[in-house]
């Protein structure tokens, strides 16, 4: 029970700082992504927090075929967000 309680927390504190990161907050609010992220499959994938499982769905490297998109995503720097 605190496991499950524990691991909520700790995603409810990665999204608050990824959600300060304006960068971040841009690419999460482009309408292909937030397509994406309704789509059962992918989420499925994203659920797993595997970086590379997401990055290698093919849907997500679909969108990031769009111009718009692709320069969104080459803002981020992972390594800036603090968990």
């Amino acid at each position: 029970m605190f496991g499950k309680m524990k691991d909520m927390m700790g995603q409810m504190q990665m999204m608050q700082s990824l959600m300060k990161d304006k960068n971040f907050r841009a690419f999460i609010g482009h309408p292909k992504v937030q397509e994406l992220f309704r789509d059962s499959e992918f989420k499925a994938v994203a659920g797993t927090k595997d970086f590379a499982k997401i990055a290698a769905h093919p849907k997500f490297m679909e969108i990031t075929k769009d111009p718009e998109v692709a320069a969104l995503l080459s803002k981020l720097n992972p390594q800036s967000f603090k968990f």
